[in-house]
């Protein structure tokens, strides 16, 4: 029985949008659509994200120590800037729709379960990537570096990849799903915006 709980709970995406940017006018623009993690990479499945309400070490503090002084001298500058942190993101990557029948063998769910996990790579590679969480309604800014090396698993004979990518949250911080800090930092080329 479906309730209207998980009727809304299934209208909830992790949504991906891939950004390259134009040497020449030097903007960051929309790679094509935007994707649904769940829905456009065949079987991937989100399980999880660390970091997303992570802020990365605040830039912009300075202090002073002097042997004669009991107190530090301090500088905070007044609009607080983060370094950048990692985020991992965790897909489980099956051969078909878990929970559904299937008539593949166990040599063509793992030889989809990784043509689907290849597909969401390449996705992420050589750009930026603007996540939306529909969950937590929050956004953020990432790129892929480091390497990844998926492991294989079973869950109730149903073999699957487990993967995890590591993501560098360029704003060191996650924004609003209503902010468009980030969108218009990518339209002026990543460059700060006065009133983003």
């Amino acid at each position: 029985m479906i309730t209207e709980k998980h009727a809304y709970m299934a209208e909830l995406k992790f949504h991906l949008t891939k950004y390259l940017k134009d040497e020449t006018s030097g903007v960051w623009s929309k790679d094509g659509d935007t994707k649904s993690l769940e829905d456009d990479f065949g079987f991937c499945r989100y399980k999880s994200m660390t970091g997303i309400n992570a802020f990365g070490k605040q830039k912009g503090v300075y202090t002073e120590s002097y042997a004669e002084a009991d107190s530090l001298r301090v500088f905070v500058s007044p609009t607080p800037t983060q370094e950048a942190i990692t985020s991992t993101l965790t897909v489980l990557s099956f051969g078909f729709a878990p929970g559904s029948p299937t008539a593949l063998s166990v040599t063509e769910q793992i030889k989809t379960a990784e043509d689907n996990w290849h597909a969401l790579v390449e996705f992420l590679r050589g750009g930026l990537i603007l996540w939306q969480d529909d969950y937590r309604q929050r956004k953020a800014l990432f790129m892929l570096q480091d390497e990844i090396s998926p492991s294989t698993d079973n869950i109730k004979d149903i073999p699957y990849l487990e993967c995890q990518v590591k993501l560098q949250n360029v704003f060191g911080e996650t924004y609003p799903s209503s902010s468009n800090k980030i969108e218009s930092w990518l339209a002026a080329g990543g460059k700060e915006l006065a009133n983003a």
